[in-house]
């Protein structure tokens, strides 16, 4: 089961796991993930689904009906491998995006701003705002 986390303790959390990886080098990569379903009555369906599917090392925080993923030791292989899942699951009808560290970005601005920016090209959502909101 995944644990959820307060999404106001996102960023620190990347900058943990980013913390661990300087320190004792492994895992050597963690993906992050933006969730959202195309239809809000599906959320809820979404939100246990993931919360139940996960593995119990990787981390879920929601926010305003959105589902922000720590995926620890995935890279974009394994992020794909998620991605897929909930495709097939949901028919397609969830929109999911996945950047790894430190392929996408090499510090905690640089992976959030790498995912602010492959959603906005491939969804048009800005998650940018929402990130400044819990700025510490």
């Amino acid at each position: 089961m995944t644990i959820e986390i307060s999404f106001q303790d996102f960023r620190k959390l990347v900058q943990f796991e980013i913390a661990q990886i300087i320190r004792f080098g492994c895992p050597a990569t963690f993906s992050i993930g933006f969730l959202r379903p195309e239809k809000q009555e599906l959320f809820g369906e979404l939100r246990d689904v993931i919360s139940e599917a996960l593995r119990e090392t990787d981390v879920m925080s929601v926010y305003d009906n959105n589902i922000f993923l720590i995926l620890p030791g995935a890279d974009k292989k394994g992020a794909q491998f998620v991605s897929r899942a909930i495709y097939d699951f949901f028919n397609g009808e969830v929109v999911e995006v996945y950047v790894e560290y430190p392929d996408d970005g090499d510090s905690c601005e640089k992976l959030l701003n790498a995912l602010d920016t492959e959603t906005r090209k491939k969804f048009g959502y800005i998650l940018e705002s929402i990130f400044k909101q819990w700025d510490s």
